[in-house]
């Protein structure tokens, strides 16, 4: 697959395949994991810009906090007041470690949807080319949109959407190819993201069904779109950065690890994954050290980490034990022990 260098403003990427801003996910763990796996740019977990507006050092400190150097990175925030949005980013400009800010106009998460904003901007877009309006504005960082092609079928109208996004000065919009009410259900729509891709004149990413190099390619292929993003298809698969990169059309789309990945790289993938869950966890409790600690830096990192182990095991032959075992595991050393019994068994099943 073929990719050019994207610039936008003073962000450039040099491979622009991305990883989606998914909430719960990607931390910066898992952020700096996908960023060596070869991941051209990250985005940060959700974050409100009601929150940062009213109480910033929490808000801060939760989602944008960045204990390690992560670049190119993209603060990623959500609301429906213009002037809020745009106090939140100034307060993200000013912190001075993010490289861009991106405006999220297209979640479907009934808590978001319920405040007005995310995917509900998509049935008001006069609001939504306002906040774009509003926060391009404010600050002098390049501003992107992640959206999606519409909200349903009755009020789908993704040229308008891309007409709004570019004429209220976004100089980048990421589009989720389904609708807002079918979430991740379905297949994407990448004919009508080439649409939008046809449309305009900033740059275009392409997000929405892409869990292997080869989709990567089919996206590009049928789009046109300048870089692609991936969401779901980067939990418990880091490496699909670097097959990506190398251009690699054999990884199948329901293994992990991938051929190309030994066990004992993902064993130790997992490992590293896991120690730096203990050390954000033990950066976050010293940053905020007046609330009460619930759990340890340890305890915490390890009820986090259950909801990536099913996404790394997936594939994996008798993993169940595993999984049983998980919802009472909160020492490292013990979830460890488990997945080596589960190394063991698939080394002998691979072998045989």
């Amino acid at each position: 697959m073929h990719l050019l260098p994207l610039k936008f403003g003073s962000v450039e990427i040099d491979f622009p395949v991305l990883l989606a801003p998914m909430a719960g996910y990607t931390d910066a763990a898992m952020r700096t994991l996908c960023l060596e796996q070869g991941a051209g740019a990250v985005y940060t977990e959700l974050a409100s810009s009601e929150g940062l507006s009213r109480d910033g050092g929490k808000t801060f400190s939760e989602v944008l906090d960045l204990p390690w150097n992560e670049h190119p990175i993209a603060a990623h925030i959500f609301g429906a007041d213009p002037h809020r949005m745009a106090e939140a980013a100034r307060m993200i400009e000013q912190d001075g470690r993010f490289d861009w800010i991106d405006l999220n106009c297209g979640c479907p998460v009934k808590k978001v949807v319920s405040r007005g904003a995310g995917a509900a901007l998509l049935k008001d877009l006069p609001l939504m080319g306002r906040i774009i309006e509003t926060v391009r504005s404010a600050v002098s960082l390049p501003v992107s949109v992640k959206t999606r092609i519409g909200f349903n079928r009755d009020t789908a109208d993704h040229l308008e959407i891309a007409h709004v996004v570019e004429q209220s000065g976004a100089d980048l919009i990421a589009v989720h190819a389904r609708l807002a009410k079918d979430f991740h259900g379905g297949d994407p729509d990448w004919e009508t993201l080439g649409e939008m891709k046809r449309a305009l004149s900033i740059p275009v990413i392409g997000n929405g069904g892409v869990v292997s190099a080869a989709d990567a390619q089919r996206m590009v292929q049928v789009s046109g779109v300048d870089g692609v993003m991936i969401g779901r298809g980067a939990i418990g698969n880091p490496w699909i950065f670097e097959e990506i990169r190398q251009g690699r059309q054999d990884a199948g789309d329901t293994v992990v690890p991938p051929a190309s990945c030994r066990l004992s790289k993902w064993r130790d993938l997992m490992a590293e994954h896991l120690r730096r869950l203990v050390e954000l966890n033990e950066f976050k409790q010293k940053a905020s050290p007046v609330r009460v600690k619930r759990y340890t830096p340890e305890e915490a990192a390890c009820i986090q980490f259950r909801t990536h182990i099913p996404y790394y095991v997936k594939g994996m032959f008798d993993k169940k034990q595993l999984l049983m075992k998980l919802s009472s595991l909160i020492s490292v050393d013990l979830i460890m022990a488990e997945v080596d019994i589960l190394v063991e068994k698939n080394e002998v099943y691979r072998a045989d």
